[in-house]
């Protein structure tokens, strides 16, 4: 796989482009995964992480809040770094081990924002994994909602009744959401730390 330049790499994720993401993927994962296997994490952790880690960074691209003064593959592990120490601090495991894979700077955070950052992966991950359990025409009324497409071109594109009927469908869709995402035992542990 060819390397993509950062700019690149920092326009596809605000973007959302498969190629950067998976691009990304490839070349740093493995990173994450030596950090989180070396520090008592799983496989999985580290999936879910990276996760983490890529909203993190889309977040602070798409508000404008990236300001890099090493690469973005430092950065990205820095930020996976950061949420992997306040996970196991939460968790009162063990003290995360020096790295001595990525030899560049490390960005430092605040405590308090990174928190707040936290629990905001936390909700986001929360979401979208009730939201991918969805039957597929909720997920697809969302999905143009969220493009902001109007009611009457979702009820066309999907062959919907009319505007009103995918009004209903989006209400009872949302209700269904909230309902599985309240069942979900990480929830409490959600609103719990607010």
């Amino acid at each position: 796989m060819n390397p993509i330049s950062e700019a690149k790499l920092i326009d596809g994720v605000i973007k959302k482009r498969r190629a950067a993401i998976h691009f990304m993927y490839k070349d740093y994962f493995p990173l994450i995964l030596a950090l989180v296997q070396k520090n008592s994490g799983t496989r999985q952790d580290a999936e879910d992480l990276f996760q983490d880690g890529l909203v993190a960074l889309y977040l602070r691209c798409r508000d404008k809040e990236l300001v890099l003064h090493c690469s973005l593959r430092s950065y990205f592990y820095s930020i996976c770094r950061n949420l992997w120490l306040q996970r196991l601090e939460r968790k009162c495991r063990f003290i995360l081990q020096p790295d001595l894979l990525v030899n560049e700077c490390e960005e430092t955070y605040h405590s308090k924002t990174d928190l707040i950052q936290e629990k905001k992966l936390e909700r986001y991950r929360l979401f979208w994994r009730h939201f991918k359990q969805l039957p597929d025409d909720c997920q697809k009324v969302f999905q143009m909602y969220f493009d902001k497409i109007p009611f009457k071109t979702i009820a066309k594109n999907l062959g919907m009744q009319d505007a009103d009927y995918v009004k209903v469908r989006k209400y009872l869709c949302k209700k269904l959401l909230i309902k599985r995402i309240k069942k979900d035992p990480e929830y409490l542990n959600c609103i719990n730390h607010e």
